[in-house]
């Protein structure tokens, strides 16, 4: 016996297919995504749009991939294809405002994370990296008014805590900074930076031995911060009127950090201390030809006073 479909079911069949087929596109795009295979993953995409091209949410993976790929044209095509469908839509927003952002084009980047938190007051990440400009362009209280958002809308927000203590540093109002450095390393005991910001306002606070506990932390964690190295050692030099523990911390600093001036020339400022007069001087010739601008430094720094009147300090600056 033979049966016939009518169109009514044909119509059924072919929807299936179009709908199993445009399952499969997504579930590869996934899995491409999830192996960091971008390109491949974006192919699946842009299939998948031929069969399903309202969907905003498929057009912002679709922004997000031209994103990561340094695509900044195509991603922001797809988040204004999102806006055509929906002009209220804020993910759509707070991607063009990444996108500007990672242009350095701030006030654009600005106008859209604030587009997107007028469209959504609870968007704590448009509100984090709104704070991240607002701090850059020295606009102090408004970054820390975003920040505290953030911290209200996730209060687990590691690194809320982390870049308002360090503006609330900035104002020098220690108390408080200590207070945020704390609640953050109850969130997170593995990031090096919390222990150089925390060295810096223990020392502040004259709790020395905390500050040296915390840089010292801070280079267990990770020997990519030069400046921690500059503050221990100058702790050693200034609060500990410990010369040689010193030169051994910009000696461990230089070691990582081979290009960074201020390191040789703070290792000279010690070595000049202790009368290591050609170790001081060689330092200061590395250091100058890393940074111009320090030898100007140089000739009115008063911890050089003695090495100035040097035979080898005047061959190598004066006489040549």
């Amino acid at each position: 016996m033979l049966y016939f479909l009518d169109n009514k079911c044909i119509s059924v069949m072919i929807k299936w297919v179009i709908l199993m087929n445009l399952q499969e596109l997504l579930l590869n795009a996934q899995k491409a995504y999830k192996n960091k295979q971008l390109h491949l993953a974006l192919n699946y995409y842009l299939e998948a749009e031929k069969i399903i091209n309202h969907s905003q949410s498929l057009l912002i993976d679709i922004a997000l991939i031209y994103d990561e790929l340094g695509d900044y044209e195509n991603a922001k095509r797809y988040y204004h294809k999102v806006l055509d469908y929906d002009v209220n839509n804020p993910i759509a927003y707070y991607g063009l405002a990444t996108i500007f952002d990672n242009m350095k084009q701030f006030d654009e980047a600005i106008a859209y994370y604030k587009e997107a938190i007028r469209l959504d007051e609870h968007y704590y990440q448009a509100h984090f990296f709104l704070a991240n400009l607002y701090d850059e362009q020295k606009e102090t209280m408004l970054a820390i008014y975003h920040y505290q958002n953030v911290i209200e809308q996730n209060p687990t927000y590691f690194y809320a805590y982390l870049n308002l203590g360090s503006l609330y540093e900035s104002l020098n109002q220690d108390e408080l900074a200590l207070s945020l450095f704390k609640k953050a390393e109850t969130l997170n005991t593995e990031n090096h930076l919390l222990y150089f910001n925390l060295g810096v306002v223990y020392r502040k606070l004259n709790q020395i031995e905390l500050s040296e506990e915390n840089y010292l932390k801070s280079i267990e964690l990770s020997t990519k911060h030069a400046f921690t190295y500059l503050n221990l050692a100058i702790l050693y030099k200034d609060d500990k009127n410990d010369l040689k523990e010193a030169v051994k911390v910009y000696s461990m600093g230089i070691r990582s950090h081979p290009k960074v001036a201020v390191l040789y020339y703070n290792r000279a400022c010690s070595y000049a201390l202790l009368e290591e007069n050609k170790k001081a001087v060689d330092d200061l010739v590395q250091a100058i030809s890393l940074d111009a601008s320090l030898y100007d430094y140089m000739k009115k720094d008063e911890e050089l006073t003695y090495l100035r009147k040097t035979s080898i300090y005047l061959q190598t600056f004066v006489n040549n």
